[in-house]
């Protein structure tokens, strides 16, 4: 708006003497004449005739032009600041004005302007003053709004001017414009990786159950195997029967190491040959020998031999016949003694009377012969009986596995978090510390929140494993607390099946401060999780309420009456925390020293301040 304008077509004397008709005028123009005094008269427009204008007293002829000029401006010197003080908006405008009738004329000469554009513009720019203080700079639309909505009406000026037909386009400044591009580019983002997101988690819970079918088929492949080889890998032989097995297509390598296996062997049985021999020998030359022992240790270096061979018959234990003068050390015939847990030592049998002497009579000694005159006292081996003591056995540990899951609420106020991490922290201790109560323990901590976090998984509590953390959040949802416990389970149930222990049912301590965000629709996912019927992996859960949560859920979510308990009306969140700390703690340590002890029995109290979940209805 910076070229002027003028209104004004012709400006002249009023002649006294003209002779001739008036100059006439153009339907659009407004004639006006103003005195020396500078008063100003418009005729209907129309121009003085020759007679009027030699008996006139005014003096200056004025032709205004009074049809509407349309024009636009930019507010740059006047911009309109946004409520924080710091951006404004740009504003254009386009509007139109005109000269309103013979009487706006003769006010706009009265006024005396050339240029009517800077009374325009000071009356828009007057108009508009701190619109744009009720908006914040990214609501252009709404301050445009605004701003047509104050110029909608035509407004008639003082100067004999009338503005009309105006509309105010805003937008932003530069700063503020590229700052508001830049969260509209974040948000196209965003909405892009949003729709990324579908399709990549879709293919990575495919992937993932294409990945648990497989390692679920190479599990029972393993076991199929192990079950297959367990009888064939006691020895050298059901190791080659084993290789031949995995290795079908090198029946050549299997027989080399059978080769192989006979050559040691027979290396093995020629050099417990020659030690026996050389023993022999050795005690023959030194008069260790006699008839009576030939056929025993003929019958040792043979079982000596077949054992260095890799033989497992087993020889003969039939004792040496009796021979005529045997020596009083050669032992009699008798039946071998039965030897027992509680069995009662069995006297040796009578000698036959041609080898009983008088009473009293000395033994033989070495070197004389038995049954001859003078020496018929013969030997009686004392048969000794180890004592068994006459106690019951203790029981031996338990030597499976019991599963533990801790869910707990991470939407809890921070005292209360706290106050389950310490006692975390403590159960950790317990259980590191004491390996034989943890020996049979496994333990999962769970986070549950708006969705269910793995904060340690299943492992037995060692020194060298973590202590778990619980880390605040929003939201309560046991649908997808249920539906993480139950993949869960059936994940670490086969696996610790696969390490050929027993595995008793989980038991899982359920934690709650509120109430859900899915409201009752969590019932279907708890159903699936706790049916006996349907899965064997159905745990015993153990419901503990405080806060917001409510007794009836509680209840329900208990899998026996006996196992719901919920905090007193009156304790705050955080001492309820502690006794549930307190409790976890007590009660998982309890039960492991009990099955190291060969109790499987699980024992439970209420924890310090809390009732029964159906007494709380």
């Amino acid at each position: 708006m910076t070229q002027p304008v003028s209104r004004f077509v012709n400006q002249s004397p009023v002649p006294r003497f003209a002779v001739g008709p008036t100059k006439a005028r153009e339907p659009h123009l407004a004639v006006v004449y103003a005195t020396a005094s500078g008063e100003v008269v418009c005729v209907d427009g129309r121009p003085l005739t020759p007679g009027q204008q030699v008996f006139s007293r005014y003096r200056t002829r004025y032709e205004v032009d009074m049809r509407s000029q349309s024009r636009s401006a930019v507010l740059r010197n006047n911009p309109l600041v946004s409520q924080d003080g710091v951006h404004a908006f740009e504003v254009t405008l386009s509007f139109t004005f005109r000269v309103d009738g013979w009487t706006g004329a003769e006010d706009f000469v009265r006024a005396g302007l050339t240029d009517p554009l800077p009374v325009v513009h000071g009356h828009l720019i007057s108009l508009f003053h701190g619109a744009g203080q009720r908006f914040s700079i990214e609501d252009s639309f709404g301050l445009q709004r605004h701003l047509n909505q104050l110029c909608a009406a035509p407004a008639r000026l003082p100067q004999g001017l009338v503005v009309d037909g105006c509309q105010a386009s805003v937008r932003p400044d530069a700063k503020a414009l590229a700052f508001l591009e830049s969260l509209i580019a974040a948000g196209w983002e965003e909405r892009q990786g949003a729709a990324a997101h579908v399709p990549a988690v879709g293919g990575a819970h495919r992937g993932g159950q294409l990945d648990a079918i497989k390692q679920g088929y190479e599990i029972e492949s393993t076991q199929r195997q192990a079950d297959s080889f367990a009888g064939m890998l006691t020895n050298s032989e059901g190791l080659i029967r084993h290789y031949l097995v995995t290795h079908p297509g090198d029946a050549a390598g299997a027989f080399e190491m059978s080769r192989q296996l006979e050559s040691a062997r027979m290396a093995t049985a020629e050099l417990q040959n020659q030690r026996a021999l050389g023993l022999f020998q050795v005690m023959a030359e030194k008069g260790l020998i006699v008839a009576g022992d030939l056929d025993l240790l003929r019958q040792q270096l043979t079982g000596q031999v077949g054992m260095a061979t890799g033989g497992h018959v087993p020889l003969s234990a039939t004792a040496p016949p009796a021979l005529p003068g045997a020596r009083p050390w050669d032992a009699p015939d008798a039946a071998p003694a039965q030897l027992g847990a509680g069995a009662p030592p069995q006297a040796p049998a009578p000698a036959p009377a041609h080898q009983q002497g008088a009473p009293g009579q000395p033994q033989g000694m070495p070197g004389q012969p038995q049954g001859m005159p003078g020496h018929p006292q013969v030997y009686e081996p004392t048969l000794v009986v180890p004592v068994q003591p006459n106690t019951a056995p203790a029981p031996a540990a338990f030597s499976g596995a019991a599963l533990i899951y801790l869910v707990l609420d991470e939407s809890l106020d921070r005292g209360s978090i706290d106050e389950l991490n310490r006692g975390l922290a403590s159960l950790h201790s317990a259980l590191s510390g004491a390996p034989g109560v943890s020996a049979a323990l496994r333990l999962c901590v769970l986070g549950m929140a708006a969705a269910t976090e793995l904060r340690l998984p299943l492992d037995t509590v060692l020194p060298s494993t973590r202590t778990p953390i619980l880390t605040g959040r929003p939201g309560l949802s046991y649908t997808h607390a249920f539906r993480t416990l139950q993949a869960l389970l059936r994940q670490d149930v086969a696996l610790v099946k696969t390490q050929r222990t027993q595995v008793l049912r989980p038991i899982v301590f359920f934690l709650t401060g509120g109430v859900p965000d899915e409201g009752a629709g969590w019932r279907a996912a708890y159903a699936e999780l706790v049916d006996q019927g349907g899965t064997s992996v159905a745990p015993h859960l153990i419901a503990l309420g405080l806060g917001g949560a409510e007794a009836s859920t509680v209840r329900t979510l208990a899998t026996r009456p006996e196992f719901g308990f919920m905090a007193a009306p009156h304790q705050d969140a955080a001492s309820a925390a502690h006794s549930v700390a307190a409790f976890l703690r007590d009660t998982i340590v309890g039960y492991g020293q009990r099955l190291g002890a060969g109790d499987p029995q699980f024992a439970l109290a209420a924890p310090d301040g809390f009732r029964a979940a159906e007494d709380a209805l």
